[in-house]
């Protein structure tokens, strides 16, 4: 492994060369993803300067650890959402002057929208996103709107429907298998992937 990190290394670092860009080395961290306790390899250098290895690290706002579970991720997501249904709740509560309409809005544009970034990677994880109900069965009739988990799995569709039309052949794979196919290639059935929440 080290030898083949070294190699990447250096054509990384060849290819950044030939075409002029500057990689902030200081803003770069490494993460070896595994299902096992990690035994981190060798420093890894780049530019001679040593880039540390990291137990979870941040991608595109996206909190990834070494076992790709989302638990993090979704734990700070879930703190994200709730703080910002703490400095709506003037907005939101049930006295407040804001039509049902505007309540509404507020919900799906600043709350939804955190629970559910990136919703179509890590909806197959066990650590899925499950508030509690609502004391009023009605409401998201009433609303017209779908509960996060529903919500979730249509992203989802979405997602996989739009990337098998991609021009990208590595996109248009993404979801290209059937549970059949993961039964014959893990015979313990052990291993999820993000098509699974449709499955």
């Amino acid at each position: 492994m080290t030898r083949r990190l070294a190699h990447a290394s250096s054509v990384l670092q060849h290819y950044f060369h030939r075409w002029k860009l500057q990689v902030n080395i200081h803003k770069t961290e490494a993460i070896l993803f595994t299902r096992r306790r990690p035994t981190l390899p060798a420093p890894l250098l780049f530019q001679n300067i040593q880039i540390p290895w990291k137990p979870h690290i941040c991608y595109l706002g996206l909190l990834l650890d070494h076992r790709l579970l989302f638990t993090r991720h979704l734990m700070n997501v879930t703190h994200k959402a709730t703080g910002t249904l703490v400095k709506l709740f003037p907005l939101l509560a049930h006295d407040s002057t804001s039509s049902a309409q505007n309540k509404l809005t507020l919900y799906k544009l600043c709350i939804r929208s955190i629970l559910t970034y990136a919703a179509p990677v890590c909806s197959s994880t066990s650590s899925q996103i499950n508030p509690k109900r609502t004391p009023i069965p009605q409401l998201h009739t009433i609303c017209n709107t779908l509960p996060i988990h529903e919500h979730i799995r249509h992203m989802t569709a979405r997602f996989f429907d739009n990337s098998s039309n991609h021009t990208n052949p590595l996109i248009r794979d993404i979801g290209n298998y059937s549970l059949c196919d993961l039964h014959r290639q893990y015979k313990k059935y052990i291993h999820k992937r993000t098509k699974h929440i449709l499955l």
